[in-house]
């Protein structure tokens, strides 16, 4: 819109989807347009699956004819729209990457436990030439894309897979990593155990027959076990040795959340809930209006994600085309509200309710009155608030991926070593998960049992020391 046009606009109501301009009332509008992200426990939607229906067809015996899946999200879209979301916000797409890289940390390590001449346990890195089959195995199955796989995976959804692939001599030769927006897993049996995990692209647009690749999933609680009664090298419950003759297992490499059973609730989705997500997102979408526009605005109106849900369902309008007017006739009296001098000392009543789990006020419509002349640094202040409170709720201190911490809120690089010390420890349970599927291969490939897995932290050096980073498992340095 040029500005040239600016006189043209006067009176007329202008909606452009995310945002629309009120010309008489010069007041721009942002929708908060939220997904519900919530995972109620209580009313999952099942996704029943026939075994006849099944294009790719499973090499396991004991399939069942149909097999019943849990929809993640009332639409079974919900790791779609996260993604979605994700992408649309630069600060969010940045911390789940920081956080993902976070848990990669350094090199993979392969120890050895022994007792040293003290007496005392410590881990002594291996070599190639020590572990062949072990190093051998790694680098055939290309572990450090694996790691960057569930690092990615879990950042985002607290949730990743890893499926693994025997050889007919019955020994692991594989491990594949399994997207977990693409995994759904079934309703659990008389037994609490989640028994089957569904693999397929097409799950969020209802097209999952057509390449749904159905896989025993393993006890999430005992996996090791499991497996191991699975191919027959421990006894079952009833003391018999069978090996099922399964050639592939999915197993579940999450971090748990409480109270879900099926998929996770990431405690970072509380941005959210919260509205900071739709606040980072409507400024940006304020300040594109303010530069099509070209002029000086008076007002900017925020409006809640479901106003209009409501709006339609008190008024009893079903129709797309009545909603659409309806929307352009609330804008219209909006802006005759907004406009004019005669509109002065007018009261202005907007619905909000109190979210009693939270503590805060819930609006449908907010008006804030713009008062100063607009030159291009609208809202920076709010922008560097928004930006501190996601970086908080997803775990990650603005300094380390570069967002502004505020003016007065400087730190030197000793904080920010000590900073990125404290964030790779807390990437320790995730890195154990890991490091969890070696564990199966190490008890059914028959490696040395004193073997250990480890994620090697990096560790940047004072200036004093030089400069560069060193490698370090736990306290101990590694040369």
């Amino acid at each position: 819109m040029k500005k040239q046009d600016a006189k043209q606009l006067l009176g007329e109501v202008f909606d452009f989807g995310q945002t629309a301009y009120l010309g008489g009332a010069s007041a721009v509008v942002t929708f908060m347009n939220s997904t519900n992200i919530t995972v109620d426990a209580d009313n999952l939607k099942n996704i029943e699956v026939t075994k006849k229906d099944l294009k790719v067809k499973t090499q396991l015996s004991g399939v069942p004819e149909k097999i019943t899946f849990v929809s993640w999200g009332d639409n079974n879209k919900l790791p779609v729209e996260v993604m979605d979301k994700m992408y649309k916000n630069v600060g969010v797409a940045k911390n789940v990457e920081f956080n993902a890289q976070m848990v990669y940390g350094d090199d993979f390590m392969v120890l050895k436990r022994v007792r040293n001449k003290d007496g005392k346990i410590e881990a002594q890195e291996q070599l190639p030439s020590e572990q062949p089959k072990v190093f051998e195995f790694i680098e055939y199955n290309n572990l450090n894309r694996t790691r960057q796989e569930i690092g990615n995976d879990i950042s985002l959804f607290q949730r990743s897979y890893v499926e693994i692939i025997l050889s007919a001599d019955r020994n692991i030769v594989s491990l594949r990593h399994l997207e977990a927006c693409y995994s759904r897993v079934s309703v659990m049996n008389e037994k609490g155990k989640i028994e089957w995990h569904g693999y397929s692209a097409g799950w969020h647009n209802n097209k999952y027959p057509d390449d749904l690749v159905i896989t025993p999933l393993l006890d999430s609680d005992a996996p090791l076990r499991d497996f191991l009664t699975r191919t027959g090298k421990l006894p079952n419950a009833d003391g018999k040795t069978v090996d099922e003759q399964g050639m592939r297992y999915v197993l579940d490499v999450s971090t748990p959340t409480p109270g879900r059973f099926y998929y996770m609730k990431p405690y970072w989705w509380s941005i959210f809930e919260s509205g900071w997500y739709d606040f980072a997102c409507a400024i940006p979408e304020f300040k594109k209006a303010l530069m099509t526009n070209s002029m000086a605005l008076r007002y900017h109106v925020m409006i809640s994600a479901d106003f209009y849900d409501k709006l339609f369902k008190a008024e009893g309008i079903t129709e797309e085309k009545k909603k659409k007017d309806r929307k352009a006739k609330f804008l219209k009296d909006m802006n005759e509200f907004l406009a004019g001098g005669e509109n002065a000392g007018k009261s202005f009543v907007s619905q909000f309710r109190h979210d009693h789990a939270k503590g805060t006020d819930v609006q449908d419509i907010i008006i804030k009155p713009i008062e100063a002349k607009m030159e291009g640094g609208e809202y920076i202040e709010d922008s560097e608030e928004v930006s501190n409170i996601i970086c908080y709720g997803m775990g990650v201190h603005p300094s380390l991926v570069g967002a502004a911490p505020g003016k007065n809120s400087p730190i030197n690089g000793t904080e920010a070593r000590e900073l990125f010390i404290i964030k790779q420890a807390l990437c320790k349970p995730i890195r154990d998960m890991i490091t969890l599927p070696l564990l199966l291969v190490k008890a059914c490939n028959g490696w040395d049992k004193d073997l250990q897995f480890s994620i090697a932290n990096i560790m940047l050096t004072t200036l004093d020391k030089g400069t560069g980073s060193v490698k370090v498992i736990g306290d101990k340095k590694v040369n």
